[in-house]
């Protein structure tokens, strides 16, 4: 019974873990990058100044199209100077299918707190489903960030600020007890 119980919790795990990572990153229509917009999330865009100066979604930033690559403190450098707080909803933009867009939104799933969302279609989806394009300059405050990238430990799932989080309180086997209804 004991091992049924342990099989059970370590699925039940795995199974919020996965579905975690699927709410934390997705790709998304101009709907739902409209509606994600409603709801606070930060913009970032990372087409050329002039595409940006042309027309942007409104409240977006811009940001160097090449900041998927740049080392993880360099990242949350330009991230926080961008006053782009990870531990919310994160809206990353570009040319529809933009490379550069899909490389920082996987790599902001990777390090970021908050939900990262990818509009595939970029700003052309964008002005397709009739949503307005902004030509005002956005400045948000600098915002501190603590990027780390998680890393699968090799005995099981935790949760990813765990590594962060651990001391010796959190380190010990706890039993957990399921109650399951009749």
């Amino acid at each position: 019974m004991k091992h049924i119980r342990t099989l059970l919790i370590a699925g039940l795990s795995m199974l919020l873990a996965l579905s975690a990572q699927a709410r934390t990153a997705q790709a998304v229509s101009a709907d739902d990058a409209h509606d994600a917009m409603a709801r606070g999330a930060f913009v970032v865009d990372l087409r050329s100044a002039d595409a940006f100066k042309k027309g942007h979604l409104p409240l977006a930033v811009s940001i160097a199209n090449d900041a998927a690559s740049l080392p993880i403190a360099q990242l949350a450098q330009v991230l926080s100077q961008a006053g782009i707080d990870t531990s919310r909803t994160v809206l990353v933009v570009g040319e529809a299918g933009d490379a550069n867009a899909a490389a920082l939104w996987q790599r902001l799933a990777q390090v970021s707190a908050g939900r990262v969302l990818w509009l595939v279609g970029g700003v052309t989806e964008w002005q397709m489903r009739g949503f307005a394009l902004s030509t005002e300059r956005v400045v948000h405050a600098a915002v501190p960030q603590f990027l780390t990238p998680f890393q699968q430990p090799r005995d099981g799932v935790r949760m990813a600020g765990s590594k962060v989080r651990s001391s010796p309180l959190l380190e010990r086997d706890l039993s957990i007890k399921v109650a399951l209804a009749p």
